[in-house]
């Protein structure tokens, strides 16, 4: 039985439904968070928090299953290592047609997670669909956004919502390992 999201993140869900952006924390650093199946809220996503060598948008997504049905063909290091890794971990994929092209690098690729983080987990779950996902920072901003006190106010006034909990809280230090399978060897990025 699934628990329901807590008091503090009630609005977060109708936001994501209605095409909004949530401002969250995740498993590491404070994010920026849509419906990855919604163009238009990913398109307005990644126009506030836009992609640098810092911010990669990425997909975050509920368990194993849900990431399969969007990346069927999914390679099995890739399947395992998701599955056991005990950190936040990006991984660079090829594109399916599910995915924004605007996520899309110039490799053809995106990055995905899954989400480690129960308030994360529990509004992808409830969603039914992954999140289109950014750091909580513009193109200015020269920090990671470890605390909720880092993230600049234009940033923080483009949210439709924020979830009022961990504003206190330091998260990670660094953003997530990020990786790419390459010719069947694992490369770290």
């Amino acid at each position: 039985m699934l628990h329901r999201l807590p008091h503090r993140g009630v609005g977060a869900l109708s936001t994501i439904k209605g095409g909004g952006l949530v401002l969250l924390p995740t498993a590491n650093l404070w994010q920026v968070v849509t419906d990855a199946r919604q163009l238009k809220s990913v398109n307005r996503l990644v126009g506030v928090c836009p992609p640098s060598r810092l911010n990669c948008p990425e997909l975050i997504f509920a368990d194993r299953e849900m990431l399969l049905s969007w990346f069927p063909r999914l390679h099995p290091k890739i399947d395992t290592l998701l599955s056991f890794h005990g950190r936040v971990l990006t991984v660079k994929v090829p594109a399916t047609v599910s995915v924004p092209e605007i996520m899309v690098d110039r490799r053809e690729e995106v990055a995905v997670r899954l989400a480690l983080d129960s308030f994360c987990y529990r509004l992808t779950e409830d969603l039914e669909a992954p999140l289109a996902a950014c750091l909580a920072m513009n193109d200015v901003q020269a920090g990671l956004p470890t605390r909720f006190g880092k993230i600049r106010s234009d940033v923080l006034r483009q949210a439709d919502f924020t979830v009022q909990r961990r504003q206190r809280d330091q998260l990670d230090t660094r953003a997530a390992v990020a990786i790419r399978l390459q010719d069947d060897e694992i490369e770290f990025l």
